[in-house]
């Protein structure tokens, strides 16, 4: 019977954490047709990252390798981090599996990863970064 209840959980839990990492994510984070979506970040060296808007960030992990980070729910507090931490799991970086955990004065709060899109180059990070804001490049 533990193993049936155990069983039940686990495949709830599961359903839970996909519907939860696609439900919240505006029109607008669809950039599969503007941008390489990719399935996993491995071996990265997080050298630095700047919000966009309350649901992304840009994430940098080499001289040029930049990444757009979308979370699956905006966070009211992602603007005012002192700093995030992306939690691996096996130096890899997945959606819906790694959370952001974004860390300031006072608060600790964790979020979902939605999707992850590669910027092509650093024109592209202005482009994409003007387009989510609706600011002029």
């Amino acid at each position: 019977m533990k193993k049936i209840i155990s069983i039940i959980f686990i495949t709830l839990f599961t359903a839970y954490t996909c519907f939860a990492a696609s439900d919240g994510v505006p029109e607008k984070y669809n950039l599969d047709s503007q941008m390489q979506k990719v399935s996993e970040i491995s071996k990265y060296n997080l050298m630095s990252w700047q919000t966009v808007d309350r649901q992304s960030f840009i994430l940098q992990t080499g001289p040029s390798d930049y990444y757009l980070i979308v979370l699956s729910s905006p966070s009211d507090k992602i603007m005012f981090a002192e700093t995030i931490k992306i939690s691996d799991t096996n130096a890899m970086v997945k959606p819906g599996y790694n959370n952001v955990i974004v860390k300031g004065n006072g608060f600790s709060d964790n979020y979902i990863i939605n999707k992850i899109y590669k910027f092509k180059d650093p024109a592209q990070v202005k482009t994409i970064r003007a387009q989510l804001t609706g600011e002029k490049e």
